[in-house]
């Protein structure tokens, strides 16, 4: 019976102790960093920037208009074959149609009486079109420009399917007024 009030006498004296010690841990040098960890707060350090220049893995720089009318020229324009061709018709069908028409003219379905007003600017066939550069119309295409809309939905790389299928029909057609 001892033995057992004995053990019992320990647990409880063990317990109380341990439960008095909670307040201590904090004077007992080793527990210090239990108590008190350096933290970091959020956005207290500045982010590591990429240095000036640089691209990212798998990006692609990015151009404005100004910018891919002068760096940019087509990889597809020589030698120009059947598939180019055909790529870009059939996004031209599916994109560039409704308002430049079905030769370039600027005469799509769209333009009309109460509908987009026939713009100059529509027509791929004049000379003012045929002197822009390559990189100039893809860049048109993926930002747009007064009423035409950005059309980045379009791959970058699909872009210049577009270009040449223009630049066949211009080579196709008589130099427009």
């Amino acid at each position: 019976m001892t033995s057992r009030f004995g053990k019992l006498a320990l647990f409880a004296t063990i317990a109380l102790a341990g439960g008095a010690c909670d307040d201590q841990v904090k004077y007992v040098p080793w527990f210090h960093t239990m108590t008190e960890t350096p933290a970091v707060e959020t956005y207290e350090a500045q982010p590591n920037l990429p240095p000036d220049g640089t691209v990212p893995v798998g990006a692609e720089p990015v151009y404005d208009l100004l910018s891919a009318d002068t760096l940019l020229t087509s990889p597809l324009m020589s030698p120009m074959s059947a598939e180019v061709l055909e790529q870009g018709e059939q996004l031209w069908m599916q994109f560039c149609l409704p308002c430049h028409g079905e030769a370039g003219a600027g005469d799509g379905p769209v333009v009309g009486p109460d509908r987009l007003p026939a713009l100059p600017t529509a027509n791929l066939l004049s000379q003012r079109a045929r002197d822009l550069t390559d990189g100039y119309i893809w860049g048109m295409i993926g930002y747009g420009r007064g009423v035409m809309p950005d059309y980045n939905r379009i791959p970058r790389d699909d872009r210049w399917y577009i270009v040449a299928y223009v630049r066949s029909l211009q080579a196709q057609a008589p130099v427009a007024q």
